[in-house]
């Protein structure tokens, strides 16, 4: 059986990922924080001598790297975010290396292309904006002149949650900033709910988004460890996108519909940044890692998300926001 470690196990990607991917692969867990519900090591990335001494031990035949400095907010230290994703990502590359260790994938973000309201795909120019953003392209760009056998995965809207057998596992941000969870917890909660524009050229004033389903998510990147262990000398960037588009109202009511309260919501201004359009095509994640969005229908996704936060509030786990959010 093939082992596969996984950076920033404890995050919401990584933590599905591990009971994804448990039964199919060998999975070592690697993450700076303690968690109590996953088996890993503990080891931060910023610290290259225990780093390298436990890829020497351990010899993976391949990495998931998925630790990063995360939220989208320019309040952040900019420090902090060359630390945990630049040099974070440098030191795991050269450990890797020195380890004899050739094949990577590594979590990257559409929040790096140029937006232009047309339908984006790999060859889209790039322009990224926020410091996270610009931290993930450099990332990119050490692992593509490191040579190792690789696949970037550029991760559109990921959301919902995960349910392997008895185990339900999802997203718990503090503060919450993504669109599905927190409009989600607030309808439920009865809270206001705060729409950032309906001035945008689209069919009711809203943005439109692609959101992808956690297990879509999961499943991309179990079909790129399939694919790298399989091919040799490969550097690919695949984007995971659902194709789908919806508006921030559609979503809006979409829970409304489902959950059957109704949503206290207030439109405010837009905020800087935000474009009308941000959709893109799957067709080289279909072609290949024959990967499709199987889950990422938008009623499975709210559906899923409304399990997890009923988990949440049963379990005394409150969500938490900042600003207008």
């Amino acid at each position: 059986m093939k082992k596969i470690l996984i950076t920033g196990v404890s995050g919401y990607i990584g933590s599905c990922l591990f009971f994804f991917l448990k039964d199919k692969f060998k999975i070592l867990g690697l993450d700076k924080k303690k968690t109590k519900i996953l088996s890993h090591k503990q080891c931060n990335l910023l610290d290259i001598k225990k780093l390298n001494l436990l890829l020497k031990k351990e010899k993976p035949d391949l990495v998931v790297h998925l630790a990063a400095q995360s939220l989208v907010d320019e309040t952040i230290n900019k420090n902090r975010y060359y630390l945990n994703n630049i040099l974070a990502t440098k030191n795991l590359v050269l450990s890797m290396k020195k380890n004899n260790i050739k094949n990577i994938i590594f979590s990257s973000t559409a929040a790096l292309y140029k937006f232009n309201n047309k339908i984006l795909n790999e060859k889209s120019a790039i322009s990224p904006k926020s410091t996270y953003a610009k931290t993930k392209f450099e990332c990119e760009k050490i692992i593509k002149k490191s040579n190792l056998n690789c696949v970037i995965l550029r991760f559109f809207n990921v959301c919902s949650s995960l349910k392997i057998k008895k185990r339900i596992i999802g997203e718990l941000h503090n503060p919450e900033t993504h669109l599905i969870p927190t409009i989600v917890y607030k309808n439920i909660c009865k809270k206001k709910i705060y729409i950032y524009g309906d001035n945008y050229n689209t069919k009711d004033g809203t943005c439109v988004r692609d959101y992808v389903h956690i297990k879509d998510i999961c499943n991309a990147i179990k079909k790129s460890i399939n694919y790298l262990l399989n091919n040799y000398n490969k550097f690919e960037i695949i984007n995971i996108s659902s194709s789908s588009k919806k508006t921030n109202f559609e979503i809006l009511n979409t829970i409304k519909q489902i959950t059957k309260i109704d949503n206290i919501y207030q439109v405010v201004k837009r905020r800087s940044g935000d474009v009308d359009y941000l959709t893109c095509s799957n067709t080289k994640a279909k072609l290949k890692l024959n990967w499709s969005p199987i889950y990422s229908n938008i009623n499975k996704i709210i559906k899923d998300e409304i399990e997890w936060v009923y988990y949440l509030l049963k379990n005394k786990k409150f969500r938490k926001f900042k600003n207008y959010l």
